[in-house]
């Protein structure tokens, strides 16, 4: 009896373990994709302007594409909540920034060289 209540507590050890590994895997990923979605909006701020000034941009999950993410990795845009002001981005797999992108219909932002503006006062959105 002994060694069967020692061998059930081993097994319940090493699944609070992979539960806790898996956790810890989850919650790096979600930081991981906040910090790519931060990176993607900073160039789309430094690379689009319109109008109407840039205040909020949403961005979805980064998808990773083919197997095992040999497809390269893609996610969609929104500027200030509006879906005519939707895109979807090709990214690099490695640095998760823009390589290509492809604009909807009604888009009124202009694609411009790169500035040094900042996400000062532009809101970053996860968007679905």
């Amino acid at each position: 009896m002994a060694i069967i209540k020692g061998v059930d507590h081993l097994r319940i050890e090493k699944q609070k373990r992979q539960k806790a590994e898996s956790i810890k895997e989850s919650k790096k990923e979600v930081k991981d994709q906040a910090k790519a979605r931060q990176k993607i909006a900073l160039w789309v701020v430094q690379h689009f302007e319109g109008a109407e000034p840039i205040k909020l941009i949403e961005v979805g999950h980064i998808e990773s594409l083919g197997a095992f993410g040999t497809g390269g990795k893609s996610t969609s845009v929104r500027i200030n909540g509006q879906n005519k002001n939707s895109m979807g981005l090709q990214l690099d797999p490695d640095s998760n920034l823009p390589i290509g992108f492809d604009k909807s219909k009604g888009f009124e932002y202009a694609y411009i060289q790169k500035t040094k503006k900042t996400l000062d006062g532009v809101e970053v959105r996860y968007w679905r």
